[in-house]
């Protein structure tokens, strides 16, 4: 907007610096040249094949364990399961019943 108005301003003959149209638009002039940087993110097929396999033969492996088998780098094996949406389910963790402390026998007052 501001480098827009800024042209208008240039081609009615009046050179305003961008400098000043930030300050009486009360605006921080990185605001003006912030260009976003970050795509879509971009998988090369070979490794999503690989993990796809992967995940198909033991569906209960997570990233760092097929990281492991593969010989992957783990950042790269993560992003492809992030991406394609690959969530593993976790295993089920069995609860142990809590042991009651009983007082030990023979060892109470004389």
């Amino acid at each position: 907007m501001i480098l827009q108005l800024q042209q208008e301003l240039k081609a009615e003959g009046s050179n305003v610096s961008l400098v000043k149209l930030c300050d009486w638009f009360e605006m921080h002039r990185r605001t003006v040249y912030y260009r976003p940087t970050k795509g879509s993110q971009k998988l090369q097929e070979k490794f999503v094949i690989s993990n796809k396999a992967r995940i198909e033969e033991s569906p209960l492996f997570g990233y760092y364990t097929v990281t492991h088998q593969l010989g992957m780098n783990k950042n790269t094996v993560q992003r492809v399961f992030q991406c394609m949406g690959w969530q593993v389910r976790k295993r089920l963790v069995s609860f142990c019943p809590r042991i009651q402390v009983l007082p030990l026998a023979g060892l109470g007052t004389q």
